[in-house]
């Protein structure tokens, strides 16, 4: 019997007016979405390679001295990601370009010749057609799924047999999730023979593979409000009730509460802006130097002549090296700041599904604040390994000092560090590397688990109203 009830129920929301109002928008919708993301992503392609390229070149005429390549400041940008197709995370607000050299990573920031104003807008990718348009027409066709049949006395019907009420609502739900399901595959299939038929973005076997997850998580953040759809009309008496009280639960869920975590961030506490950044800079400067003398004798003193018996290499390494250690220190917590004040505004945003369904998605594929950190962190790790390799050319040269500190004047006057060439080839080249899917489950775990929990909750729910309903 349960399923004469899903085929009933597909039959009913595929003939219908608004299942043909809702498969049109949602496939213009991708379409569109897809369109756009081409024309974005091929700009941002050529320019990430063009300034790739350009930062390769300065590092190669580098190699022409080895401390030169030490102070060399590389610039990483962000590399565009294929699968912002599906989840973009709001990477135009984003920082997209990072500075550092072997002593220093400058904080992320944001570069570049993209408008600002476009950063106020939502991205038409899958996340935002899924959590916004496909969520709301989840519940326009579950709105009348009891209440309605109420009206017409078929539930009475159907209910006077001896079909048990918990087969009557899973087929009910089974019926609507493959009426929903089917512009949503239509639409991802659209809008990837569009991606890949272009031949702009090339997707690899992880990227496909995450691509079935994201669908995945749809479909389960979409059950959600289906589920409520179901619930709510289970507890209406009539179908225009059960809209208005839809619409009502949708707009907050979907709108409010999201809109909210932006106040949340604003209201829990203030980050330090860069001008206050850049003022304890300076005072970091100004105490180290201060007190110049705890770190050897005439620390604070340097000639350009290495002869002179005044300057003192190792006392002014440890000056300079406390110097620079103190600054990165500050601008580490900053960052850290930044980051925490980020967090609690989307930990307290958690109890709408589609803050939920948005993060769970931009750890899968890699994208949003996530993306930023990881790529942060990666680069650190780059600058570290970029150290050692100064520090094993330079152990080579017996002609250098092999003081390896932060002051290029030295550096170039006295030879703390080598200035024999060295081969390009052997220089370390920072190369973003993309999360693997076991990192990226991990990141989404909980968010994952928390879409489950909210179905579970809706589900409980309807199936008690549905259970006591009065048919008559």
């Amino acid at each position: 019997m349960i399923w004469q009830i899903v085929r009933k129920e597909i039959l009913e929301n595929v003939v219908s007016f608004r299942f043909f109002l809702a498969l049109v928008l949602v496939v213009i919708l991708f379409a569109a979405g897809s369109l756009v993301f081409l024309s974005q992503y091929r700009q941002q392609s050529s320019d990430y390679w063009d300034r790739t390229n350009e930062n390769l070149s300065a590092l190669r005429d580098c190699a022409r001295s080895l401390y030169r390549v030490a102070f060399q400041k590389q610039r990483v940008w962000r590399q565009p990601r294929p699968l912002t197709l599906c989840a973009e995370g709001y990477e135009r607000s984003l920082p997209n370009w990072f500075a550092f050299d072997i002593f220093t990573a400058d904080l992320p920031d944001i570069r570049g010749g993209t408008n600002f104003t476009l950063s106020h807008f939502s991205s038409l990718d899958w996340v935002f057609i899924v959590s916004m348009i496909l969520s709301f027409l989840a519940l326009v066709f579950t709105y009348d799924s009891v209440s309605g049949e109420k009206e017409d006395g078929t539930l009475r019907q159907i209910l006077a047999s001896t079909t048990p009420r918990h087969e009557v609502l899973l087929g009910k739900y089974l019926g609507v999730m493959v009426t929903i399901g089917i512009p949503l595959c239509l639409g991802v299939l659209i809008s990837l023979l569009i991606v890949v038929g272009s031949g702009v973005a090339f997707f690899s076997a992880l990227d496909w593979l995450k691509i079935f997850l994201i669908v995945l998580l749809s479909v389960l953040y979409l059950s959600i409000f289906v589920l409520l759809g179901i619930c709510v009309s289970s507890r209406t008496a009539s179908p225009a009730n059960s809209m208005v009280v839809l619409l009502l639960i949708w707009v907050v869920l979907a709108i409010l509460i999201p809109s909210f975590g932006r106040i949340i961030c604003d209201v829990s506490g203030t980050a330090p802006n860069p001008v206050e950044l850049e003022r304890r800079l300076a005072e970091i400067s100004a105490e180290v130097w201060e007190k110049s003398e705890r770190y050897g004798e005439r620390a604070g003193y340097m000639s350009h002549n290495p002869d002179d018996p005044a300057n003192n290499p190792p006392a002014r390494g440890r000056l300079r090296t406390a110097e620079v250690e103190a600054k990165n220190h500050a601008r580490e917590d900053h960052h850290n700041k930044m980051l925490a004040q980020a967090a609690v505004g989307r930990q307290l945003t958690c109890l709408s599904p589609t803050v939920v369904y948005r993060r769970a998605s931009e750890a899968m594929v890699g994208t949003g604040i996530a993306h930023c950190v990881g790529l942060y962190r990666q680069i650190k790790t780059h600058q570290a390994a970029l150290r050692e390799y100064i520090r094993g050319r330079d152990a080579e040269d017996p002609g250098s000092l092999h003081l390896i500190f932060p002051d290029r004047g030295c550096a170039q006057s006295w030879t703390t560090i080598s200035h024999r060439p060295v081969p390009f080839e052997t220089v370390p080249k920072f190369q973003e590397r993309a999360l693997a899917l076991g990192a990226s489950l991990k990141l989404a775990i909980w968010d994952i688990g928390l879409l489950i929990l909210f179905n579970l909750v809706f589900f409980a729910a309807a199936f008690v109203s549905f259970l006591h309903y009065d048919v008559r």
